[in-house]
């Protein structure tokens, strides 16, 4: 439990809400973000497909990078389209961006990692991740970790690619979900479905990251 309630993650939640509640109290905020969404849509309206690439692109590159996250995108593509459209959007990306991950991995990084690490080291670690790390670990660790990093780890041990996608799939569903509905319900000024979203959160985080530690202890023991 203290690995989510720090007071790291406490200070920036306390942040998070008040940023919210001065949005959904400020008439100027409001007129800006009435401003920028007419533009937004006559953007979209008049370059429909070139809206729609862009926002794949990024929401595919920032499941690449670290440095760079997708749900700055997600308000933009909200007031452009439907909450559905979105989500498949955002999903889909994601996707592709955790591919092109697990690819530079097997392809990009294990032959790189060879040259700097002992083979018959890089052979257990591969072995260990095949073979001794169960699915339910496996997507657990997808979960928990940021999404671009299990992607170039799994493919530097050359995971099977089946397996990787369909946990990929299973463990970034509920995420677009969340993020397009907590996003919108932020621009519709929800503060009921905010709050049940942001419990839904901590909840999670909080399971998740417990499941996990206690996975990774019980493998540690059996391993003793």
């Amino acid at each position: 439990m203290k690995k989510v309630f720090t007071k790291r993650n406490i200070i920036i939640f306390i942040i998070v809400v008040g940023l919210i509640f001065i949005f959904w109290s400020s008439s100027l905020l409001q007129g800006y973000f009435q401003d920028a969404t007419v533009f937004l849509q006559n953007y979209g309206a008049a370059h429909p497909y070139i809206s729609i690439l862009i926002f794949v692109g990024l929401s595919m590159l920032s499941a690449m990078l670290i440095s760079f996250s997708s749900v700055w995108l997600v308000p933009a593509a909200v007031v452009l389209w439907n909450n559905h459209f979105t989500i498949t959007l955002l999903l889909s990306s994601w996707l592709l961006g955790a591919v092109f991950s697990y690819l530079i991995g097997r392809y990009g990084g294990y032959p790189l990692v060879k040259k700097f690490v002992n083979a018959s080291k890089v052979a257990y670690y591969e072995k260990m991740v095949t073979e001794k790390f169960g699915a339910g670990l496996i997507f657990l660790l997808r979960l928990t970790l940021p999404s671009e990093i299990p992607g170039y780890l799994l493919g530097i041990v050359r995971y099977s690619f089946v397996k990787y996608f369909i946990i990929t799939f299973l463990a970034e569903l509920p995420y677009a979900i969340y993020s397009v509905y907590a996003i919108d319900s932020i621009i519709e000024k929800k503060p009921t479905t905010f709050a049940v979203a942001a419990i839904i959160w901590f909840m999670a985080a909080w399971l998740l990251t417990y499941l996990y530690y206690k996975k990774i202890k019980k493998g540690a023991d059996n391993r003793e």
